[in-house]
């Protein structure tokens, strides 16, 4: 096994190797580091009934989750089981906590975006942080245009997988840093945090209403869907949250007012009767 130390020497996945017999013969120090355990401990587990698991992600013992993969290598006429696995403890204690804001309203159940109240959370979060850094938080507020058409012209199911498709692109477009959310059934935000030019956050709305325009492919039909957004931004047009929300949302109403497929800015001037 000279070669199997020199190879799981340099990862930081956990390696077990299971010789013809089913017994450990080799257990990597990223391994032990992960479970705790060292090779005689390992070895009275039976490592190798992991591979029956139904799903990659196991529980090894009370708290720790890897996430395993395997694979057979022949040696000398003989076959060996290789188990190799990633410490998946974190991504678990993640998906427990969606969970559970999905059970408190607070994650969207169909996109998987936080909601309007956990969206206004880390909003407030974003303009805390540049009001410290003498920044501003860019909110476009982005409306389906037409959503009544869609529902009246669909069956429920698809009209969920448009949304849902349509949230996973906004979510593609923006950074890391950026959240978005959706806050009702044709409504999304976008809160576009540390921004260092005044026209950062327009400059993203131009491009994501090119972005979402693009056909939408569902069951093999292609469906298209135009949005309007508002754009607001902090400090320029708003102090808060509450209100920059506010402005956002008044803004793409007046987009869609003109046609809809288009964005409107909270500082631009009002057109008579608006």
């Amino acid at each position: 096994m000279g070669l199997a130390a020199l190879i799981a020497s340099g990862t930081r996945d956990g390696i077990a190797i299971l010789g013809p017999d089913g017994k450990l013969v080799f257990w990597n120090s990223a391994a032990a580091a992960i479970t705790g355990w060292s090779l005689a401990e390992a070895a009275e587990r039976n490592i190798g009934d992991l591979v029956n698991a139904p799903e990659p992600l196991v529980e090894i013992r009370d708290g720790m989750w890897v996430e395993l993969r395997y694979t057979q290598v022949e040696a000398n006429g003989e076959t060996f089981l290789v188990l190799m696995f990633t410490d998946s403890t974190s991504l678990m204690s993640l998906r427990d906590a969606r969970k559970q804001l999905r059970s408190l309203g607070l994650i969207d159940e169909i996109t998987g975006l936080p909601g309007r109240d956990l969206a206004l959370v880390q909003l407030d979060q974003a303009i805390a942080l540049a009001r410290r850094d003498k920044r501003s938080v860019g909110l476009l507020s982005v409306k389906v245009d037409r959503f009544r058409e869609l529902r009246e012209t669909a069956n429920s199911e698809a009209v969920d997988e448009v949304i849902r498709q349509f949230a996973a692109r906004i979510a593609a477009f923006v950074r890391g840093s950026d959240v978005p959310a959706r806050v009702s059934n044709e409504s999304f935000l976008v809160v576009l945090a540390a921004l260092t030019s005044s026209n950062d956050a327009l400059i993203v709305a131009v491009r994501l209403l090119l972005v979402l325009a693009e056909p939408y492919d569902v069951a093999g039909e292609a469906r298209s869907l135009h949005c309007s957004i508002g754009v607001a931004e902090f400090p320029r047009d708003a102090e808060d949250a509450t209100s920059l929300f506010g402005a956002a949302l008044a803004a793409a109403d007046r987009a869609q007012l003109k046609g809809g497929w288009q964005y409107s800015v909270a500082s631009e001037p009002r057109e008579p009767g608006e």
